[in-house]
C-alpha cells in the first residue's frame, strides 16, 4: 500500500491530516502523486505498477494475456500461511520477458541492417547461481539458443546440468587449470558447444596439450584488452590496463602458436569486457569498432 508521506509544514496548514496505523495520511494525496513521487513508471518498466487501491502490483502472464497481482495481497496470504518476513519473491515471468526482449531486439536490429549472422547470448551464472534462476533461464532461452557462461569448475558443472541445446554455447571464462580444461573438452565430446576462452598466455599450451591427449577438437576463444575504455560499474575491468585479457602482442603470439599446432581453425570467439551499467552508448560503439578491426586483422 502506498500512502502519503508526511506533509511539509506549509502543507499541513491547508490540509487535514489523519493517523492510520501510525502513518500520517494526507486526504488530498492522490495515487498518481505517489506514482510520480516514487517513479514507479520509471523503475517498474512494464512489470510493476500501482492499482486503483494504491497497492504495488506485479504484472504476470496468464496464458496470452497479463494480469496485475497485488504484492500486498500476496504478502498477506503468505503471512496467513505462517510464513515469516522478510521473504524473497521471484517471478519467472520477468526473467522470461527479459530474455525475449534482448533476443528480439538483436533480431530486429539484424533484420534492419541486413546482417546474415546469428546472435547467441549467454547468461553468466555468477550473476545468480541459484538453481531456480539457472533452470528458468535455460528453459526460457531454449527457443533463442541462449547459452550459459561459467567462470569456474563449479559453475561449469552447473552449466552442464542445464545445457541441453546443441545450438547454444557454454563460454568458459576465469582461471583454467588442466582439470577445468578437461571438463570443457569432455563437454564438447558430449555435443555441447563449449568455448574455452584464453585469458592468459599460459593457458593456451595446456589447452593444446590436453586436446591432443584426449583427441578432442576444442572450441577456443580469446579475450583481448581493448584501448577503448568506458565509464560505469566495473569499468576498471576494461581498457588496456585491465588485469585479464591479452595485449595485441600476446594475441599475435597466440595466433602463431595455434597456427604452428595446426589448430587455428579452432579459434571461434573474440571476447572483451567493458564493464557493467555502461551509461553511454558511444563507449559500446567505440569498443565494438576496435574489436572489429582486431578480428579483421586475423
Amino acid at each position: 500500500m502506498i500512502e502519503s508521506p508526511v506533509p511539509q509544514p506549509a502543507q499541513r496548514e491547508s490540509s487535514t491530516s489523519t493517523t492510520n496505523g501510525g502513518a500520517v495520511v494526507n486526504p488530498s494525496w492522490r495515487i498518481q502523486d505517489a506514482i510520480d513521487l516514487y517513479g514507479v513508471n520509471l523503475w517498474g518498466k512494464k512489470y510493476f505498477d500501482v492499482n486503483d487501491a494504491g497497492e504495488v502490483c506485479v504484472r504476470l502472464r496468464d496464458g496470452d494475456s497479463s494480469k496485475m497481482v497485488s504484492l500486498k495481497e500476496l504478502v498477506s496470504g503468505l503471512k496467513d500461511r505462517g510464513r515469516d518476513l522478510p521473504i524473497l519473491l521471484r517471478f519467472p515471468d520477468i526473467l522470461d520477458a527479459q530474455i525475449s526482449e534482448i533476443n528480439e531486439a538483436f533480431r530486429n536490429a539484424m533484420r534492419e541492417a541486413g546482417f546474415k549472422g546469428q546472435y547467441r547470448g549467454v547468461y553468466p551464472i555468477k550473476v545468480n547461481q541459484q538453481e531456480q534462476v539457472v533452470s528458468e533461464v535455460s528453459r526460457a532461452g531454449r527457443k533463442y539458443n541462449y547459452g550459459l557462461e561459467a567462470g569456474s569448475k563449479a559453475e561449469l558443472v552447473a552449466a552442464l546440468a542445464y545445457m541441453h541445446d546443441p545450438e547454444g554455447f557454454i563460454v568458459c571464462n576465469g582461471y583454467k587449470d588442466a582439470e577445468f580444461i578437461d571438463l570443457a573438452l569432455y563437454a564438447t565430446r558430449m555435443g555441447i558447444r563449449t568455448l574455452i576462452v584464453v585469458e592468459m598466455p599460459e593457458e593456451l599450451p595446456i589447452i593444446i596439450e590436453r586436446s591432443k591427449a584426449l583427441g578432442i577438437e576444442p572450441y577456443i576463444g580469446i579475450r583481448i584488452k581493448l584501448s577503448a575504455k568506458s565509464s560505469g560499474h566495473w569499468n576498471d575491468s576494461g581498457g588496456d590496463r585491465s588485469v585479464f585479457g591479452l595485449t595485441v602482442m600476446q594475441l599475435v603470439e597466440v595466433i602463431d602458436r595455434l597456427r604452428e599446432a595446426d589448430m587455428l581453425h579452432a579459434l571461434k570467439l573474440l571476447h572483451y569486457h567493458q564493464g557493467s551499467q555502461i551509461p553511454n552508448i558511444r563507449s559500446i560503439r567505440d569498443a565494438a569498432a576496435e574489436a572489429a578491426r582486431v578480428t579483421w586483422s586475423w
